[in-house]
């Protein structure tokens, strides 16, 4: 039953990412990025008894919070300039922690998790730093050169076999900014793990986990992760055109 339920899932996603960019729903000012931000924070704050994932979660969570998170949803990626200066001045190892969530929520960059401290909170102000250096010299608009200086794809004879997500964590750590190098490689190669990143990166936690057992059930050839990866990216470029370089990157890839 839940194999049946998934896979209907997958093809209305298939479905619904084939709709014309004229669909986009239009984007908040930036001026109002902050206030979304500050209608969240005070959410989250007023229910100090929920804990991660639900403080960016949509279900399951007070009808306050759930509409904080969808109105930052709606922003998405062009959040980040944003987070990237709350975190650069957060001295709470909690509220650092919490920042990490939304980061990795709107933009799919994921910065915990990933070091193997025992205790992540007590970790975050290390992580935070490393992202904001990495942010402020550029490295993110780096992020194809990098990948490729140290991806290994797999096989292709072994495309069917269960996908290991921690060989992903490569990509998640750059988020969004991977989606360059996400396109370069499928325009190469057919890849379950880089379609597989794609879809965590773009929040899409369910087809992700299914995916990852089952990479040959959805989009099983490499023409249809391309056309799957170009078409959210043509739904999506409005969500992404406050990151300085990464628009200008994608447009030279899906527009040749």
């Amino acid at each position: 039953m839940r194999r049946a339920f998934v896979l209907l899932t997958l093809c209305w996603t298939l479905i619904g990412s084939a709709a014309p960019n004229s669909a986009q729903t239009p984007q908040p000012n930036s001026l109002d990025y902050r206030a979304a931000y500050e209608r969240w924070r005070r959410a989250v704050d007023s229910y100090p008894a929920l804990t991660e994932p639900h403080w960016v979660s949509t279900a399951n969570v007070p009808a306050e919070l759930r509409r904080a998170v969808a109105d930052l949803l709606l922003i998405g990626p062009n959040l980040t300039p944003l987070l990237v200066e709350e975190m650069r001045n957060e001295k709470d190892n909690f509220r650092l922690y919490r920042l990490m969530w939304l980061l990795n929520r709107v933009s799919g960059i994921r910065l915990f998790s990933v070091g193997g401290d025992e205790n992540t909170v007590a970790a975050t102000p290390r992580y935070r730093d490393r992202f904001i250096e990495e942010w402020d010299s550029k490295t993110f608009l780096r992020t194809t050169e990098l990948l490729e200086a140290t991806w290994t794809y797999r096989d292709e004879a072994r495309r069917s076999e269960v996908i290991d997500p921690k060989k992903l964590l490569q990509i998640r750590r750059y988020g969004v900014f991977a989606l360059p190098f996400i396109i370069e490689g499928l325009e190469k190669r057919d890849s379950p793990e880089l379609l597989a990143a794609f879809l965590i990166i773009i929040g899409e936690p369910e087809l992700y986990s299914y995916y990852l057992e089952k990479p040959t059930d959805f989009l099983p050839d490499r023409a249809q992760k391309l056309e799957y990866v170009k078409s959210w990216v043509g739904k999506n470029e409005r969500r992404i055109e406050k990151l300085e370089g990464l628009p200008q990157q994608i447009k030279a890839l899906t527009s040749r």
